[in-house]
């Protein structure tokens, strides 16, 4: 029924899926800043325009690498994801620096073309660093990066070379910044990394239910991907092993970063949302994967209704 429906990619599902989106993000944001007259507009309105970038970069990256069959599953899930857990984007730094580490998955997963090698290893480089300085767990992203040296290790040193150099240069732009205004860009955002030990505690109901049923269908996608994906040696091989990276990656900055898990989940939602597609999309018994997604948004139409019932008692 619904896998039926998003099998084949129509324009529509993408007009439906961003419209949505783009409703979920203003909702969430005007509930976190209390209403409209407590909004910084210049703020909000960088943090939309990341926002509404990324949501075109995750259909470009998506199409351009065929990380999926000619389908509309990932926005799909992407949609639900976001719909699921609105507060990850509660932080705008967050949003912000979830769009340069997407701009670096544009360049990581095209090095699979093998051309303009040192190019797209400098750009991920410089945007995974500029992604560090306004959330600096960003910095873990660049596991994945210099994965991609060991699985094409042709010119590695060369390419390493690159890296530092692409991270080197957004270093330099924030001591430009510092020499000429003569203090560090307001952004950043260092802190001493701790390890938050109570995640779950203050969550809400409908949300742990959500992520208990996410994580079954994670563990179940993962497991059915692996032998096809990555022990065979298929053509897309290094790009799946990257989006597994990425995948783990995410989950470890959710998991160690303090009191924002639910924040960082926004990590996680696009490598999450590429490896579930596969997995609906490879799924020989469709209506299981019908049934998971009808839970899903019957817990999409839930949270949203509580959100709206809660925003009303507020206000």
């Amino acid at each position: 029924m619904i896998t039926r429906n998003f099998r084949i990619s129509k324009p529509y599902h993408y007009i439906l899926i961003f419209v949505g989106l783009i409703g979920i993000f203003l909702f969430q944001r005007l509930k976190d800043h209390s209403g409209i007259k407590s909004v910084d507009f210049v703020i909000e309105s960088a943090a939309f325009l990341f926002f509404l970038a990324s949501m075109f970069l995750v259909v470009f990256i998506i199409t351009k690498n065929k990380l999926t069959q000619k389908n509309s599953f990932a926005a799909l899930y992407f949609f639900i994801f976001i719909s699921l857990m609105p507060q990850t984007l509660a932080d705008h730094k967050i949003i912000i620096a979830n769009g340069f580490i997407l701009l670096s998955y544009r360049r990581i997963f095209s090095l699979e073309t093998k051309r303009n090698m040192k190019k797209k290893y400098f750009d991920a480089a410089l945007w995974l660093s500029i992604a560090t300085l306004f959330y600096v767990w960003s910095i873990l992203y660049f596991i994945p990066l210099l994965a991609t040296i060991i699985l094409r290790p042709n010119d590695w040193a060369k390419h390493l070379l690159v890296i530092v150099f692409g991270a080197g240069s957004a270093g330099l732009l924030v001591y430009l910044f510092a020499s000429v205004f003569g203090t560090p860009p307001p952004f950043l955002m260092f802190y001493p990394p701790k390890v938050n030990l109570g995640l779950f505690s203050h969550l809400p109901e409908v949300m742990k239910v959500s992520l208990a049923i996410i994580s079954v269908m994670t563990i179940g996608s993962v497991l059915s991907l692996f032998p096809p994906l990555i022990l065979k040696n298929s053509k897309s091989r290094n790009n799946y092993i990257v989006l597994f990276l990425m995948l783990f990656t995410g989950l470890s900055i959710s998991l160690l970063a303090v009191n924002m898990f639910v924040e960082n989940m926004l990590f996680v939602i696009f490598p999450l949302a590429v490896i579930m597609a596969n997995s609906t999309q490879q799924q020989r018994r469709s209506w299981l994967s019908d049934l998971f997604l009808i839970v899903l948004l019957c817990l999409v139409l839930l949270n949203l209704a509580l959100n709206i019932e809660n925003q009303i008692s507020l206000s």
